[in-house]
């Protein structure tokens, strides 16, 4: 069976649309971490009305992809072969969890060997894309992410972003919702519940 993403540039975008208690009832929460957090910063620039608020978790999009984390990527993916002694070593050194954890192991080398899906890449949002977001903003990045710069982008998404919250997680990278889960679950349920 073949999945399809969206293909949210040619969407009809909704102008200024502002999120408005009225929208409130037939909005979503939407939540996504990495090309899932770029689907729904998307979603937030494009279609604004069909959400409520939207959190974002080490999302895709906000810049573009640097060396280190294709090399991070391509680390990890040969990591998951590893000798079983070798791979507790091999996930603090790659902050990558998933090494650990047998099922998301066995999920991850599943797919890469068996599911094929034609996305797109996940594009930076230039600046001027990035202030037309009027949803309700909540951004989560790791200290150490590989996937972007979090101290430029926590100064960088509030100053866009009117009312949106930014925060970066100690002692983590790629995975805060992973290496810290009832932490981020807190820190989301609050913003959902300040903006709710």
């Amino acid at each position: 069976m073949a999945t399809r993403c969206p293909n949210l540039r040619n969407a009809p975008r909704s102008g200024s649309t502002r999120h408005s208690p009225d929208s409130a009832s037939t909005a979503s929460t939407s939540s996504g971490s990495s090309y899932g957090g770029w689907l729904a910063l998307n979603q937030a620039h494009l279609r604004p009305d069909r959400l409520a608020s939207v959190t974002l978790l080490e999302p895709g999009g906000l810049e573009k992809f640097g060396l280190r984390f294709f090399v991070w990527i391509f680390a990890s993916l040969f990591a998951t072969f590893a000798p079983k002694a070798l791979r507790p070593r091999l996930a603090r050194r790659l902050e990558q969890p998933v090494l650990i954890m047998p099922e998301l192991r066995s999920m991850i080398r599943l797919a890469v060997r068996a599911y094929r899906i034609r996305r797109q890449a996940p594009l930076p949002l230039s600046d001027a894309g990035l202030s037309t977001v009027r949803t309700p903003l909540y951004l989560v990045l790791g200290r150490r992410s590989l996937l972007v710069h979090p101290r430029r982008q926590v100064e960088r998404v509030p100053r866009l972003v009117p009312g949106a919250r930014a925060e970066i997680v100690s002692s983590t990278g790629q995975g805060p919702q992973i290496d810290h889960a009832d932490e981020v679950n807190r820190r989301m349920l609050g913003f959902m519940d300040a903006v709710g």
